[in-house]
């Protein structure tokens, strides 16, 4: 398989006469972008951890994990760092090659965010692939995630 090309760099029409077809071709067109640089068989092995359960302010209908509703969703502090390394170290030994770490949050509390890049320099060290859901970013926060080796952010 071949590396994938460096994005071109699209102009306005291209980006509107693109966003005006059909999902579908968009689809189809999308799938052979993808088998062309990827082995279409291949997957990758991710493993998500709650490192922050229950609690969230947010009214997400969907989610269990907010406080607007009695889902029996125990809200719960961060885990421990050491909790954290070896749940990555049992998803390492699974197969996964990413850990992501998601917490039920609007957004992180600098307290919070101080522990969660403690977990995101100690899941790097591991050789895995780190990535986050921690609810909405300012700036600051997404650069510091960055600084500290997120791979990526949902």
């Amino acid at each position: 398989m071949s590396n994938p090309p460096s994005p071109p760099a699209w102009t306005l029409t291209e980006v509107q006469e693109l966003m005006a077809r059909p999902l579908n071709d968009l689809l189809y067109r999308a799938h052979g972008v993808h088998r062309t640089h990827f082995d279409p068989n291949a997957i990758q092995l991710s493993t998500l951890l709650s490192v922050k359960t229950g609690g969230c302010p947010e009214d997400c209908h969907y989610c269990p994990q907010s406080l607007r509703y009695t889902s029996g969703v125990e809200s719960e502090p961060l885990l421990p760092l050491d909790e954290v390394v070896s749940r990555a170290k049992q998803a390492q030994s699974a197969g996964a090659t990413r850990f992501c770490m998601g917490a039920a949050y609007r957004g992180p509390k600098e307290r919070d965010l101080s522990k969660i890049l403690e977990y995101i320099v100690a899941v790097k060290a591991l050789g895995l692939e780190t990535c986050a859901t921690l609810g909405l970013l300012d700036e600051d926060q997404a650069r510091r995630l960055a600084e500290a080796g997120l791979d990526y952010y949902n």
